[in-house]
């Protein structure tokens, strides 16, 4: 019964508290370390998992090792603006090296420890929302102008690197004062240029905690002894008996409250907590049916314990028996000892847990750079604007006019890929697009524009594209036709000519001879090979009633390929399909088939 009631005890308390769930929490209370002198918090619910809180913000890096920086100063030689320019990407998060020594240090101290990332962080904000993280640049040359600073425009992403493997940006364009007092600051062991994170980290702390603790031993012991020492016939027997309990029990209740500082409510736990201390109490003190019950007690002479001395009964002193009565000794004891002890212990421990914010403020300084990477030119430069590297060459593009009309039914669109090769740096590439909206919206020109980057060659100019024509219901045609081909040139216009010809024919037929033939309608249908692809591209209709005589057909044909022409007439009563003949002449005059002979 006593089991039963604890184990309803112990559900009802399971079910106040709700099942566990893996969260990205760290332990308040318990786990922080030091390793190397970066700070390890230990997983909530993982005591083998450790985050790591990054020291500072740092310079972010590329894969092979290169900052994410650039510092660049410009000069006019013409007399025009001069200034710098400054750019670096943040990370808030240590370099995988760092990562593994620290896991070596930690397993050192607490076998199977690990370190599976950084703690997650928020974002710390005004008014207390939840947000991405943000991160501020402190700095007096990096400033606006309004504000006293020499920055002409400044440009952060606002949000700090609070995600692994994301990263913050700052580019500023300064004038020239601030170009060069940036430059001075950098080479200092403390610049002028910090950057502060403020962020936060959700932490378990225990809100309640409340221990209840009880043992409880009962010792009994027994002691039984009996001298019986007759003499004369006559019996004397001395009893004594002596009984001694003792209890000794202990309850202990120990609790850490901080519901009132962090908004719990601990009414339920309180609830519990009062029934359990109740009950344990009951059970500990009640001597008749609690743990220190009594046990049995002993009886201390029991019947047929002493022998031979016992009077004679009635059935023996009526009827008689035997009278030699067996002689047993006067002396006889017994002597009885007994220790029954007992030991009950019960330990229930009712939590509460909540979660804390944790602020995190820390800042880094992008100090002493110049003085380590001075002569690198990937992170400090001197930009002379009237460079010839900062000469560009202009060219354009124009869809020959000629075939305009073509991409109303026969070209999906033109591509162009431009590329400049240089000796010693990577190509320039540019892709460009004409497609039907385009013509159709007159936006038949568009331009490149590539950079010299110092060439001193006269053919510094010379550049090399590809064009693609896409054919309705037909194949793509390269211009060069081999994909790794390029055309050369160094014209500032190029016209886009497709790779097949333009044939205009004129249809001519006398519309009186219509009737005399009995015919209504002549069609003409004419085929082609385009893409090398033989396809039926066009057909002209006449009628004995058009007001014009003369019709314009363009036809497009793969060069130096022949056109084939088929003339059928309809009438009410008959049609006449004429063979395929091969054109050969850019008018053609129908005269209609004879009439039918009655």
């Amino acid at each position: 019964m006593k089991a039963t009631l604890f184990g309803r005890l112990l559900i009802a308390l399971a079910c106040l508290l709700g099942p566990g769930t893996a969260t990205a929490l760290v332990n308040f209370d318990e786990g922080q370390r030091t390793v190397k002198g970066i700070q390890l918090l230990q997983d909530a619910s993982d005591p083998g998992a450790y985050y790591y809180l990054p020291q500072y913000p740092r310079l972010a890096t590329k894969e092979d090792g290169s900052l994410e920086l650039l510092c660049l100063k410009y000069v006019d030689a013409n007399g025009g603006a001069s200034g710098g320019l400054f750019h670096a990407l943040v990370e808030f998060t240590l370099p995988p090296d760092v990562v593994e020594e620290v896991e070596k240090e930690l397993k050192k101290t607490q076998a199977g420890a690990r370190i599976v990332g950084p703690v997650p962080l928020m974002q710390a904000v005004d008014n207390g929302e939840e947000g991405q993280g943000s991160f501020q640049i402190v700095s007096a040359i990096l400033s606006d102008r309004a504000a006293g600073g020499f920055t002409r425009s400044l440009i952060s992403s606002g949000k700090a690197p609070l995600i692994p493997g994301s990263r913050a940006v700052v580019a500023a364009l300064l004038n020239q004062q601030g170009a060069t007092l940036l430059w001075d600051s950098l080479t200092g062991p403390t610049s002028d240029v910090s950057v502060a994170i403020h962020a936060y980290y959700e932490a378990a702390v225990k809100g309640y905690n409340a221990r209840v603790s009880a043992e409880v031993s009962s010792v009994y012991e027994h002691f039984s002894r009996i001298s019986n020492v007759q003499k004369g016939y006559t019996k004397r027997q001395l009893r004594k008996v002596m009984d001694d309990l003792q209890r000794n029990g202990t309850l202990k209740i120990e609790v850490l409250d901080r519901t009132a500082g962090l908004g719990l409510k601990a009414s339920d736990m309180e609830g519990i907590l009062q029934v359990v201390t109740d009950k344990l109490t009951e059970l500990m003190f009640d001597h008749t049916s609690g743990w220190a019950a009594d046990p049995p007690r002993e009886t201390a002479v029991e019947a047929n314990q002493i022998q031979g001395r016992q009077e004679r009964g009635w059935f023996s002193r009526v009827f008689g028996g035997a009278q030699d009565t067996k002689y047993f000794t006067d002396d006889q004891f017994v002597l009885k000892k007994r220790t029954d002890i007992r030991r009950n212990v019960f330990n229930v421990t009712l939590s509460k847990s909540s979660t804390i914010k944790v602020p995190v403020d820390t800042a880094g300084n992008l100090g002493g750079l110049y003085k380590a990477m001075a002569d690198d030119p990937r992170y400090f430069r001197v930009v002379n604007l009237a460079d010839p590297a900062f000469e560009f060459r202009q060219v354009h593009f124009q869809v020959d006019g000629e075939y305009i009309d073509a991409f109303q039914d026969t070209i999906n669109f033109v591509s162009v890929n431009v590329r400049k090769r240089y000796p010693d740096k990577p190509d320039f590439t540019r892709s460009l697009r004409f497609s039907h909206a385009d013509v159709k919206a007159g936006r038949t020109v568009q331009e490149v524009a590539f950079p010299r980057l110092g060439e001193s060659g006269a053919d510094w100019t010379e550049y090399e594209y590809q064009v693609r024509w896409s054919v309705r219901d037909g194949p793509t045609l390269a211009v060069p036709a081999r994909e790794e081909q390029w055309l050369k040139s160094k014209d500032a216009a190029v016209s886009l000519t497709p790779p097949f010809e333009k044939r205009v024919v004129e249809i001519d037929a006398d519309r009186s001879l219509f009737g005399q033939a009995g015919m209504a309608t002549a069609v003409v249908e004419f085929a082609t090979a385009l893409g090398n692809k033989n396809r039926l591209q066009r057909k002209a209709t006449l009628r004995a009633g058009d007001a014009q005589t003369t019709s314009l057909v363009a036809l497009y044909h793969d060069r130096d390929t022949p056109i084939g022409y088929r003339a059928s007439w309809f009438s009410p009563s008959r049609t006449v399909k004429g063979g395929l003949l091969l054109l050969d002449t850019d008018y053609l005059f129908l005269v209609p088939p004879e009439a039918a002979q009655p």
